[in-house]
């Protein structure tokens, strides 16, 4: 497979499980293709064209010509300057690696990270967070962000793959909708008697058991096992990173009992028990693991000749349907 071919596809899937839908992406085109239409200058020399077809700007490619080969991957949850020198070892011992599949933005991917947080108004919206609520607790937070990371030392794995001759591609957001999709139909929709329960149909799924095993099980953090649920909501697995420890507060009068997370911020977890809000802090990376298998099934459909080199905490597990 084809780099750009690679990417387009991801790009896709990640669309097709978008809390968003269709029609509000398709909005989101329409205006930054308006927006373009009326820049000159230095503006429209630095505008970012794939935002015009990628909702996603914490996903991009980092490195590589658009027909590149990319079949062959070395596939990790955190890809930095030391996995691409092993790649390149590797490579040099005779191994086939045409190029690196990263889950946590670098590089450009990751100085846009702050722009994909709107897609948690939405996430909020469909647990019953109006939509003014959602925007207005949100923004601060993602202002935050932005100083945060615009210090950061962003391109440094960018640089190291170009240096290396090898294509690297991010994919975060993306396979967070699909962990996310997943979630929801698999754990969310389904009736439980307790927070026990819930736990152990987390860790049938086998990205979990083979965490659990390693000593990173699913764990109970606000709430205990005898606790009932209530309404249960997947709202912290996309949407680039965790939003405003305000937003349990919101969910809470929304009428939210029970909220899985990736991983939970100390102060979100204060907000969480003051307002009585349960959370199942799912691991993080199996949770990561989960969404790169998914997509990667897809893509393995696509192109039956790919193969994936595991690093970087990233676990493969293949399955047909789901």
């Amino acid at each position: 497979m084809k780099l750009q071919k690679f990417f387009d596809r991801a790009v896709a899937l990640g669309m097709e499980y978008d809390p968003r839908g269709k029609k509000q992406i398709e909005k989101m085109f329409k205006k930054q293709k308006e927006r373009q239409k009326k820049l000159e200058g230095k503006e429209l020399e630095y505008f970012d064209v794939e935002r015009t077809w990628n909702p996603y700007p914490d996903s991009r490619i980092i490195n590589g010509e658009a027909d590149s080969e990319f079949t062959h991957l070395m596939v990790g949850i955190d890809i930095e300057t030391p996995e691409l020198l092993l790649a390149d070892r590797l490579r040099s011992q005779g191994r086939k690696i045409d190029g690196a599949l990263i889950h946590h933005p670098d590089g450009r991917a990751l100085a846009d990270l702050d722009k994909v947080m709107p897609l948690q108004v939405d996430l909020l919206m469909g647990v019953g967070v109006p939509v003014n609520i959602g925007e207005g607790l949100l923004r601060p937070r993602m202002e935050k962000l932005w100083r945060t990371i615009h210090a950061d030392n962003l391109f440094r794995t960018e640089q190291a793959a170009a240096l290396l001759n090898l294509p690297a591609v991010c994919c975060h957001t993306i396979t967070d909708n699909l962990v996310w999709a997943f979630m929801e139909k698999h754990i969310c929709s389904r009736e439980y008697d307790d927070l026990g329960q819930i736990l152990k149909a987390i860790d049938e799924i086998p990205e979990y058991a083979k965490f659990s095993k390693k000593g990173n099980p699913p764990i109970i953090v606000s709430g205990g096992k005898s606790s009932r649920p209530g309404k249960i909501c997947a709202t912290e697995f996309t949407g680039g990173t965790n939003g405003p420890e305000e937003f349990f507060e919101a969910k809470a009068r929304a009428g939210v009992g029970t909220v899985l997370s990736m991983h939970v911020t100390e102060k979100a977890l204060e907000e969480a028990k003051k307002h009585h809000v349960n959370i199942i802090q799912c691991s993080h990376i199996a949770s990561d693991s989960l969404g790169i298998n998914l997509m990667l099934d897809e893509m393995k459909k696509d192109d039956p000749k790919m193969t994936f080199l595991e690093v970087s905490g990233f676990l493969r597990v293949e399955r047909k349907k789901w």
